[in-house]
């Protein structure tokens, strides 16, 4: 209900009610409440706690008391830092001060530093000194390793077997590389040789305890060795003069009293316990139940079917009731050749770990794997365990790894954790069915509750520490992006994971969205040396010591792009285009209106002027021709000249029609063909014509060539065909056009040959195939049963 204040002449309590004053404790110099007294360190050194009962003085820290820290990673201690004296632990259920933990990040000696202040926070404790600020991680180790070197309980410093007890959970079974093997209690901490040097059985790899307290083992020369619980080792080999190792020896359900071993030259081979010999050898098994590769790691029998794990050959299955084997060849994921380890989850997934850095999932068929590109530590994988919440423990040379499948986050262990050893022995490894799990290695062993474990899912925040653009050092703008000139495209970020707790386990990955969606994994700074003008977001994510991801830092990036690539600066140049496009287009179309009027006015000058005065000669000739007292021969000739004068006007009307630029269009042509056909056949034939022609322009040359093929092919069919009737069809629709012009005249043959009265080459007919040609077209003659000529043109006009 107050605030205690430390004084020279004591301590002081204000609040509510009259102060109080203990002049107990004089030359007070720090305060801290905890464990339900109030500890006073005093300018002699001394740290007391008062409170309920007499004072408590828990002896000198060696200077004067400058800062009391209450430790929350601790429970039960406070931190006791002193001038001159460094920091002290106070341990406050003894009531005594102790040295410190050893920690990491201080320099050595602190014992003696100048110590002004002290705050613990996230299991770091920060010590401000006179040599200026550090921080040391606090927290108490998560494991608790037992020695196996020299002085050690083992007296060996690699352990290459281990194995938990089932009938004694308390008991764990260890072999030391040559040092044959141990009974060790986990209670008492003592170990008792049970098999040692000179015996043959040095070391033992694979080990299983059964119910009746006999120890079985394997070593390095391929034999079973069953230790009983008194007395020596019997030795049971499982092939003639075979070497190499046991690497695992586990119990059947499906064959009771059977063993299954691994061996790494004879392959899978199961043992009868009862007869005490060999049952079968699988790699020498003749049929479908053959597992053909020697190397062989590890074995998991479940609902009838062994799993056999191969380092080589991959997993393979064999069914015990069909007696039928094969290989696993999952669908989703490349399953290695190198499988060492195999473990069964709670939900049926079979878990698999191999030697080349890989962890995998396989459920109904279905396979799912990580590597070092997620998190997985850059190291084969030698034991894997499940623990009762689905996470899933990983045995490697570079510590202890727990997976949490969930949120994908890979979580190692190591001595700083408190572990035995960081370099597990892949062998040495085993799981109690209470879930405790063991391991051993060079150093040491541990044995743990992997529920008990405390794990750190809390995601540490990244905070940006610099940019650079183009090497100088950049502050962000107002909105925490960055707008960039086009020349500024060299842009360097340095970042940095909150979490002081062993930040060497940090890992940082990066992604620049609007140039790639995927994570890349990265250190604590990324350079962009050649970003293209655009629109980016730069996000950087970082893992806690524990592996989980925190939420990505995001910067907001542009690079704007020179003036050349702007759209304002092609939108100008398309008006600047568009301008002289336009200019073209209507320079272009004052020529053509030009030469319309031109046309226009030579036909008018033609039909007016040329046309009226041929006209005229024409009257008059007629006129002359019928006055009195002219000669017959005279008459007849005025006759022929006016017929010619008149037939000169006909052409010179077609003349007119073709340059007048009033006619530019398909149906015009149409219907000029169509009167020619009428005027010419004069009755002895039909003209079929469309009564409506699309609305289509035809420039003056097409429609020159049109118009004279058509009445080229009519006039033959006339003039040279002797025919006594010709029909003519014309049709036009969409793009096409064509004409057909029959006859039942005396025929010829357009190649060469003719019959009498029909010319059969000439200049005539090259003309027409001259504009045929010219207009795309494909001109034909086809001779008609019963005598005459058919002419068909067809042309695309699109």
């Amino acid at each position: 209900g107050g605030v205690a204040v430390a004084t020279s002449g004591g301590v002081s309590w204000v609040g509510a009610g009259p102060p109080r004053h203990d002049r107990a404790v004089r030359d007070a110099s720090a305060l801290v409440e905890a464990g339900g007294r109030l500890w006073v360190g005093r300018a002699t050194g001394e740290v007391v706690g008062l409170g309920d009962g007499p004072p408590v003085r828990a002896g000198a820290a060696g200077g004067r008391v400058s800062a009391l820290e209450a430790s929350a990673a601790r429970p039960g201690t406070v931190w006791v830092g002193a001038r001159g004296g460094g920091v002290s632990r106070l341990d406050l259920e003894a009531g005594a001060l102790r040295p410190m933990p050893p920690a990491e990040g201080l320099p050595e000696p602190f014992a003696n530093a100048l110590v002004l202040s002290l705050l613990e926070a996230d299991g770091v404790l920060w010590i401000g000194t006179l040599q200026g600020a550090f921080f040391t991680e606090v927290t108490p180790p998560r494991f608790e390793g037992v020695e196996a070197g020299p002085g050690g309980a083992f007296g060996l410093p690699l352990l290459v077997g281990v194995h938990v007890s089932r009938r004694e959970p308390g008991t764990v079974w260890v072999s030391p590389d040559e040092g044959g093997i141990f009974r060790y209690d986990l209670a008492t901490g003592r170990a008792r040789r049970r098999v040692g040097p000179p015996h043959p059985l040095d070391k033992a790899f694979g080990m299983y305890e059964d119910a009746r307290g006999a120890l079985w083992a394997g070593g390095d020369r391929t034999t079973l060795w069953r230790v009983p619980p008194e007395g020596g080792p019997t030795a049971f080999p499982l092939g003639r003069g075979a070497e190499g190792v046991v690497a695992h020896v586990a119990p059947s359900a499906f064959f009771p009293g059977h063993l299954w071993v691994s061996t790494q030259t004879l392959g899978l081979v199961r043992f009868d316990t009862g007869a005490g010999r060999v049952a079968e050898r699988y790699a020498e098994v003749r049929g479908p139940a053959r597992v053909p590769f020697d190397d062989v790691w590890q074995t998991l029998e479940a609902g009838g079917v062994l799993w056999v794990a191969t380092d080589g050959d991959g997993l393979w299955r064999l069914d015990l009731e069909a007696g039928r084997a094969a290989r696993v060849e999952p669908d989703g994921c490349d399953l290695n050749d190198a499988v060492v380890s195999l473990a069964l989850g709670a939900d049926g997934a079979l878990w698999v770990g191999g030697r080349e850095a890989q962890l995998a999932r396989l459920e109904a068929g279905a396979c799912r794997a990580w590597g070092p590109a997620d998190g997985l530590p850059p190291d084969g994988v030698g034991g894997v365990f499940v623990d009762a919440r689905g996470h899933v423990w990983l045995t490697t040379n570079v510590g202890l790894v727990r997976f949490d499948p969930e949120a994908g986050a890979f979580t190692r262990f190591t001595e700083a954790d408190g572990l035995g050893t960081t370099n597990i022995y892949w062998y040495a490894d085993d799981q109690a069915p209470d879930g405790r799990i063991a391991v051993g290695g060079a150093g040491g062993l541990t044995v743990f509750d992997p529920l008990s474990v405390p794990v750190d899912d809390r995601p540490a925040p990244v905070a940006l520490a610099s940019v650079r653009v183009d090497g100088v050092e950049r502050g962000l703008d107002a909105d925490g992006g960055l707008d960039l000139g086009p020349r500024e495209n060299d842009v360097a970020f340095e970042y940095a994971a909150l979490d002081l707790r062993q930040p060497d386990k940090t890992r940082y990955r990066v992604r620049l969205v609007g140039a790639s969606e995927r994570w890349e994994a990265a250190g604590p700074e990324t350079r962009y040396p050649a970003l293209a003008p655009g629109r980016y977001t730069f996000e950087v994510s970082a893992t806690n010591r524990d592996g989980y991801w925190s939420e990505p830092l995001a910067v907001p990036l542009r690079v704007r792009p020179p003036l050349w690539q702007t759209a304002p600066f092609w939108l100008l140049v398309a008006l600047a285009l568009g301008g002289v496009g336009y200019g073209a287009h209507r320079v272009r179309l004052e020529q053509v209106r030009r030469v319309e009027r031109t046309r226009r006015r030579i036909a008018d000058d033609l039909h007016d002027g040329i046309g009226s005065k041929i006209s005229s000669v024409a009257l008059r000739l007629d006129m002359a021709g019928r006055g009195p007292g002219v000669p017959d021969d005279t008459r007849e000739a005025l006759t022929t000249l006016a017929g010619t004068a008149r037939s000169v006007v006909g052409d010179l009307r077609d003349t007119v029609w073709l340059v007048d630029a009033g006619h530019d269009d398909l149906a015009s042509v149409v219907a000029r063909m169509e009167q020619f056909a009428a005027s010419t056949l004069e009755g002895r034939g039909a003209v079929e014509a469309p009564d409506a022609v699309p609305a289509r322009p035809l420039g003056m040359e097409a429609r020159r060539d049109l118009y004279l093929l058509f009445t080229e092919a009519v006039h033959n069919a006339v003039r040279h065909a002797r025919a006594e009737r010709v029909d003519v069809r014309i049709w036009a629709g969409g793009t096409r056009v064509g004409f057909e012009v029959a006859d039942d005249g005396v025929g010829f043959d357009p190649a060469g040959g003719s019959t009498p009265g029909a010319p059969a080459s000439g200049r005539g007919l090259a003309t027409m195939r001259r504009r045929a040609a010219a207009l795309g077209g494909r001109l034909e003659w086809a001779p008609r049963e019963g005598g005459g000529t058919a002419v068909r043109f067809e042309a695309d006009l699109g």
